[in-house]
């Protein structure tokens, strides 16, 4: 099954909150990114259900991974996610 991806992130990005971060302009849709959202994060090799914990007034996103796949966190999307 595919899915869509609410955000890019490198999952090796981390900095000493030690969460993974992006930027909301990196969004599909930058108003869905706020804080406590569950959301699609990764890229075309890595992907995974996500809680954004904060987003800064500059954009910087940070965002914690849930444990398990996508297909066993999917029912926690507030959307459907499937392409």
């Amino acid at each position: 099954m595919s899915y869509a991806i609410d955000i890019y992130v490198d999952w090796n990005t981390q900095d000493d909150t030690g969460l993974p971060w992006s930027f909301a302009d990196q969004a599909a849709d930058p108003s869905r990114i706020v804080p406590g959202a569950l959301i699609i994060a990764g890229h075309a090799d890595s992907i995974a259900v996500v809680e954004v914990v904060d987003r800064d007034v500059d954009g910087v996103v940070h965002l914690r991974m849930l444990p398990g796949t996508v297909a066993e966190n999917e029912h926690l999307l507030t959307r459907s996610q499937t392409v």
